[in-house]
């Protein structure tokens, strides 16, 4: 009983903290990590790559994006089909589809976007600047859905928290029963990050033969 309430107090003590990263300043004093969340890749690739807009083809269609372009693909449709779900169920709880996945799909597949936006900035720089742009956007999603959860539970009681103990949270794996839900997916947020600074720049200029 007590290592849950302590485990329940550190979890709002993180979501509290991850709040502030919503406005964490990016270009100017409106425009932050969260407010536009894509927009910080797009001024990225300009300051690397400065003659993007005359060549926007390079972006779509060139070889060494390819690995970034699948997974940004891949997050992007994570995002509709969930939205979809969403909207087609909009008046009760959806469970089903990728809600049965995940229990904020669209987050997830905003964040898989973003992870593929990083690695196609990574193909023009070694910067990791840009890996920890990703992992601050991907704690404001944890704080956001943490804070979606709390309305929710006022919401559907019972049945939201039957929900809750059945799916994971935005990754698509088990929590741990003794260890705080924030703290895992932080986890392994950090693990993905770091992984990616990892890989070597030539793996992620692959070209097709």
């Amino acid at each position: 009983m007590k290592s849950s309430k302590l485990r329940h107090a550190v979890e709002a003590v993180f979501t509290l903290l991850l709040f502030t990263l919503q406005n964490i300043v990016l270009v100017g004093p409106f425009i932050s990590t969260m407010f536009t969340p894509l927009f910080a890749y797009l001024v990225s690739l300009k300051i690397f790559y400065p003659y993007l807009e005359r060549e926007i083809n390079v972006l779509l269609f060139s070889e060494q994006f390819i690995l970034g372009r699948i997974i940004a693909v891949i997050g992007f449709l994570i995002f509709l089909c969930a939205a979809i779900q969403f909207l087609k169920g909009r008046k009760g709880l959806v469970k089903t589809g990728f809600y049965s996945v995940v229990r904020h799909p669209q987050y997830t597949g905003i964040v898989v976007i973003a992870l593929g936006l990083t690695a196609m900035c990574l193909t023009l720089t070694s910067q990791p600047q840009i890996v920890f742009m990703w992992l601050i956007q991907v704690l404001g999603y944890i704080a956001l859905a943490r804070y979606e959860e709390w309305h929710l539970e006022k919401k559907y009681g019972e049945n939201y928290l039957q929900y809750k103990r059945n799916v994971p949270f935005i990754f698509p794996l088990r929590c741990p029963s003794k260890v705080s839900e924030t703290l895992f997916t932080i986890s392994i947020s950090v693990i993905i990050a770091f992984s990616l600074l990892l890989v070597p720049l030539n793996f992620l200029r692959f070209q097709l033969l």
